[in-house]
């Protein structure tokens, strides 16, 4: 209704306006027809009586013609509006939509594009990782039997420091009854790592390796009862391209030489333990351990229950050990070896430790926070042993909370 109502006001206005305009006209005929009768004084009356009556007989046409012209302007005018005021409302719907698809594409562009800057800055910060920034910075190379290390330091831009020792305390002779130490002292610098296929593993190149003692290798000092040979540094035998594998990287990636030097000695695990890190010399065939300070691998913990004790001391090598306490003075009563990986909270089957027929139990280790472990011990093949002295309330179960025991 409202629309019907704006075309009915717009056509009254276009009728006044065009009989203005027709008023206008018709008083422009008669000043002319005024000036006619001037220029023509001699004419007779009758001609000007025949004269008006063919005016009186024009206006009356022009009126009906008029009448009719102004329908039709009218109907026009109302046709041509609605048109116009469908035009702009579809137009309106247009830009509208137009507005809205393009501010739908805009923002799809726009996340789009704060996708792909996310991805890209995802992935550039995956790239750019300092790896030496994460891992530990004291590695060895050594072996079981002792007596002999490769130890270096590794700085956060891939430089280092490092000694080398070897003692042998059996070679003695006049001057040196302490007997004798192979040592050399050495920095060096690695290039920045890059990715491998496997995301746990990266190499480096050794970029430089300098002696200390360069001019001395090969020449003895006898100094404190002890003979002092200066020689090269054991483990960069031969050394250009190193492997770093991460923690979760799987030891079957390992040749067997790298194995042959990690000391991961734990049955059932298949990756490289939290915090546990390998630098490889595949030239030499030589790999150094790195394992962080902060590690679970260097914590003690303890739960404490009147005068009895258990203990547990999370390792990497043989496995962790699990000990139960009814005092100080008394041999563990119960000792479980656990081959934890430092994250896992599956149940593990253990067995006793130094026992010919070992009994075995589930182990469920639970991290509770960063001081605090959750550990459930339930028999296997003994279902009866007595945890009692330790707060036990069924035979052959024992669950209890583990506190860090703060150094000294």
């Amino acid at each position: 209704m409202e629309k019907r109502s704006n075309y009915t006001r717009l056509g009254k206005k276009l009728l006044s306006l065009i009989l203005c305009l027709l008023l206008i006209t018709g008083c422009a005929d008669i000043s002319l027809g005024n000036n006619g009768n001037s220029q023509d004084v001699d004419t007779s009356s009758e001609e000007q009586s025949q004269d008006t009556e063919s005016v009186t007989d024009a206006d009356e046409h022009n009126e009906i013609e008029t009448d009719d012209s102004k329908s039709s302007l009218i109907s026009t005018s109302l046709v041509a509006s609605s048109t116009d005021n469908e035009d702009g409302t579809g137009k309106a719907d247009k830009n509208s939509k137009d507005s809205k698809d393009n501010k739908d594409s805009k923002d799809n562009k726009d996340s789009k594009d704060n996708k792909d800057s996310k991805d890209s800055k995802a992935g550039s910060a995956a790239e750019d990782e300092n790896i030496f920034a994460v891992m530990p910075e004291f590695f060895y190379f050594s072996s079981g039997a002792g007596g002999w290390s490769t130890d270096i330091t590794i700085s956060e831009d891939g430089s280092f420091d490092g000694s080398y020792y070897d003692s042998d305390m059996g070679d003695t002779g006049e001057g040196y009854p302490n007997g004798t130490m192979y040592v050399c002292d050495f920095t060096g610098k690695f290039d920045v790592p890059q990715p491998t296929d496997d995301e746990y593993i990266y190499t480096t190149k050794l970029l430089e390796l300098t002696l200390r003692d360069a001019d001395k290798v090969g020449t003895t000092e006898i100094e404190d009862d002890t003979r002092y040979i200066y020689t090269e540094p054991y483990g960069f035998d031969d050394a250009d391209e190193f492997l770093i594998y991460l923690p979760g990287a799987s030891l079957s990636a390992m040749t067997e030489e790298c194995l042959s030097w990690v000391d991961v000695r734990m049955d059932g695990i298949e990756k490289l333990p939290v915090d546990y890190y390998v630098l490889y010399n595949v030239g030499g065939a030589e790999a150094f351990n790195g394992i962080k300070d902060d590690s679970i691998w260097t914590q003690d913990f303890q739960y404490q229950y009147g005068d009895a004790y258990v203990s547990f001391s999370p390792a990497y090598y043989m496995g962790s050990h699990f000990s139960f306490y009814v005092d100080d003075d008394s041999p563990a009563a119960l000792s479980l070896s656990i081959p934890w990986d430092g994250v896992s909270e599956e149940a593990m089957e253990c067995e006793e430790s130094w026992e010919s027929d070992p009994e075995t139990y589930y182990v469920t280790i639970k991290k509770k926070d960063d001081e605090t472990y959750i550990i459930t011990v339930e028999g296997i093949s003994d279902k009866e042993f007595d945890f009692s002295p330790w707060g036990g309330t069924e035979p052959g179960k024992f669950s209890a909370e583990f506190v860090l025991i703060e150094s000294d």
